[in-house]
């Protein structure tokens, strides 16, 4: 009933049906705000580390950060690295990005990054970017879209299984 070939056909769909559905382990993770006049965005990246097990990563526990503003023409771009983290709460569990700010001071310039969000409807918001010595801001109601960057040891193993399945396929013809 079952031959070699529509078995082996079944074992590689459900190999890569499991691995694919596995959630990536990941501690590091882009984000990106649009929504901005001009069509200006914000985007970047933070990684970090659930010190306490809470479920929560705050910005002490971040390893890395790193944001860019695309600029408009009430406030120009500018880039803010990991020294001007402010703050951040982030969700492990639900993905969900609840405040993130971050600031420069450089010389006569000031600017700055905000987003905060419940997770309500009712009740968020907008991220703000800000020019302090010139009073200028930018606004977005948009929510800040934040996906995972797939850790490189479940990118191997998804490989080494492919390899293994593949090897599989060739053996049996």
């Amino acid at each position: 009933m079952f031959t070699p070939r529509l078995l082996t056909a079944l074992t590689t769909t459900i190999a890569l049906t499991a691995a694919l559905a596995q959630p990536a382990h990941a501690e590091a993770f882009n984000f990106t705000q649009g929504g901005y006049a001009d069509g200006a965005v914000v985007t970047g990246r933070f990684a970090g580390t659930d010190l306490d097990g809470d479920g929560w990563l705050f910005g002490y526990e971040l390893t890395d950060f790193e944001l860019h503003w695309s600029g408009n023409r009430a406030v120009a771009a500018f880039d803010l690295g990991y020294e001007q983290r402010a703050g951040l709460e982030f969700d492990l569990g639900n993905r969900t990005l609840a405040h993130m700010a971050a600031y420069s001071e450089a010389g006569d310039s000031m600017r700055l990054f905000s987003f905060d969000s419940m997770g309500w409807p009712s009740y968020q918001i907008p991220g703000v970017v800000t020019d302090e010595v010139l009073g200028l801001a930018s606004m977005s109601w948009q929510s800040v879209s934040v996906t995972a960057v797939p850790e490189p040891q479940s990118v191997a193993l998804l490989l080494a299984g492919l390899g293994l399945v593949g090897l599989r396929v060739r053996r049996s013809r």
